[in-house]
């Protein structure tokens, strides 16, 4: 399907619509899981300032530092779909992402994790509620975002099915 190696330049979209763009374009339906993953990495590890501040006392992390634990995650992420999941055949088509939808995904998991920390930011520091209102709020993010990805899962699916079925009429 994807023809990478006819060696032919083949334009790919910003979007990827159809499922032949799917790891190639930098976004495409599974960007929206990379947010979520963004919002979910930067929720969890935010429990160890949150749980630390419960329990023990101020804690001495800085925010600023579980966006860098969601940013090492992200590219750790990245490294290992595109090498030991490819590997094993578990990858979307069996095919690696190319470097501009790996570069993507990466950004897309710091943009969840950005506005996690945004959210985090106006719930417990503007609004000075407690932190279980973040965690609720993140959870509902993570949700929406979710519900997101089957959807560009359901559009990518039937304008493949309409594509291909137009392409048959084509050949015909």
């Amino acid at each position: 399907m994807s023809g990478e190696g006819s060696g032919k330049k083949r334009y790919v979209p910003f979007v990827g619509l159809l499922e032949d763009y799917v790891g190639r374009s930098p976004w495409d339906y599974y960007s929206w899981g990379h947010i979520a993953f963004g919002i979910g990495a930067f929720s969890i590890f935010s429990l160890m300032i949150t749980l630390w501040e419960l329990f023990i006392g101020p804690s001495g992390l800085a925010w600023y530092f579980i966006l860098i634990f969601v940013i090492i995650v992200g590219v750790g992420w990245e490294i290992i779909e595109n090498t030991i999941l490819w590997k094993l055949g578990v990858k979307y088509e069996n095919r690696k992402d190319s470097f501009i939808n790996a570069l993507f995904d990466i950004l897309f998991v710091i943009l969840g994790g950005l506005a996690t920390w945004l959210l985090k930011w106006i719930i417990m520091d503007v609004m000075g509620e407690l932190g279980r209102w973040f965690y609720l709020s993140a959870i509902i993010l993570f949700v929406i975002i979710l519900i997101a990805y089957f959807i560009g899962f359901f559009i990518t699916n039937e304008k493949t099915k309409k594509a291909r079925k137009d392409l048959g009429k084509l050949i015909s």
